[in-house]
Formats: C-alpha cells, structure tokens, sequence
C-alpha cells in the first residue's frame, strides 16, 4: 500500500469519527442549528470528495483500465532502455524479444530490435533479418504492414547506402497501397533518396577531380 493510499484512508476515517461526534451533538440543537450543521456537513463533505474521494476513484478506475500485462510491458521497456545506456545491446534485444513473445501482432518491438542491431551493434544485415522475417510471418494491416516496409527501406538506406534496393522496398509500398498515405509518404521518401543520391555521386566525382 502507497504512502498517498494510507494518507486518504486516516484522512477520511478521521473526517467520520468528526462527524459521528458532530451527530451526536447536533441531535441537542434546535431545528436552526440543525440546517446551519446540515450546510456545514455538505461543504466539508464536499471539500473531502474534491481532495481525496475523487482522486482514490481515480486511481483505482486506472489500476482496472491498466492491467498488469500493459505494466509488465512498461517494466520490460524501461529494463530493454535501461541495457542499452549502460551499453548492454544484447540484453536490450532479450527484453525486446519478450514483448515480441507476449505481442506477437505488435511491429514495436522487432522494430526497436532492428534499431539496436542497426544502430548500436553495426549489423545492418541482423537488423533486416529480423524485420523481413517478422513481415514475412503473416498478413499484416495495412499501418503495420507500411511502419515495418519503410523500416527496412530506411536501413537499406542509410546504413547499407544501398540506393536500388531502399528504392525497390518504397515502390513496393506505393504498389501495395495505393492512394493512401504510406503511398504518398514512400513517394516523398523517394524524393529525398534521389537527392541523397545525387548529392553522392556529385562528391565522388569532385573526389575523382581532385585526385586526377
């Protein structure tokens, strides 16, 4: 039990034990007496529901809408985050394959997999292993599908400089779901890795010139 817990418990206990002993004295007054102590009740019964009643409420609705698979998801997050500071990448890749084991439909996962194999391990080719196996593995919706297609495409890109194929994955995306936004979005995507491309092609002749 938390500290703010057993804060409202003794609060409210206390606020009962007042008014129980507020009653008892109240059944000597006169019919005034009475109304002004009935006003008195409803405001202060009023405060204590803004303070604390209402709060309580609050959580407890929130402990029923959160369940414990969400918090275990969270703890293994935060463990998979807190290996990759102190710059433990498998371990982060164990975490994040035990989402994968309880979420099996959720691409979040394998896509944090790739970035560590990626990013953090220089293995590209792990990286687009676990991808291209994970979308390979069923027929996924359309948002899911698109979120783990432009995920290889950007490591064909940026971490391979692999233009043709990073182009190949984006036509692929506009050919399978046309006019929507993954379509319009592979389309802008292409704009840029021509102009990557270019921009490369003119350093490596200006590399050609000056060495001639």
């Amino acid at each position: 039990m938390n500290r703010a817990l057993i804060i409202r418990i003794c609060v409210i206990t206390l606020a009962v034990l007042l008014l129980a002993l507020l009653w008892t004295f109240m059944k000597e007054m006169g019919d005034g007496g009475k109304l002004v102590f009935m006003i008195f009740i409803g405001l202060i019964g009023g405060l204590l529901a803004v303070k604390f009643v209402i709060p309580w409420v609050g959580d407890l609705m929130g402990e029923a809408v959160f369940s414990s698979g969400e918090r275990v998801e969270q703890d293994k997050m935060t463990k998979a985050a807190a290996c990759i500071a102190k710059g433990d990448y498998t371990g982060a890749i164990e975490y994040y394959e035990k989402m994968l084991e309880d979420k099996p439909d959720d691409p979040f996962p394998v896509a944090e997999i790739s970035k560590v194999y990626a990013e953090r391990l220089r293995d590209p080719q792990a990286a687009l292993k676990a991808l291209e196996e994970h979308l390979q593995s069923k027929d996924w919706p359309v948002d899911d599908a698109a979120f783990i297609m432009f995920r290889i495409a950007d490591i064909h890109l940026t971490h391979r400089h692999d233009f043709e194929t990073a182009r190949d994955m984006l036509e692929q995306i506009i050919g399978n779901f046309p006019n929507t936004r993954h379509s319009a979005n592979a389309h802008h995507r292409m704009s840029e890795l021509e102009q990557m491309q270019y921009k490369l092609l003119m350093e490596q002749r200006s590399k050609g010139a000056a060495t001639a």
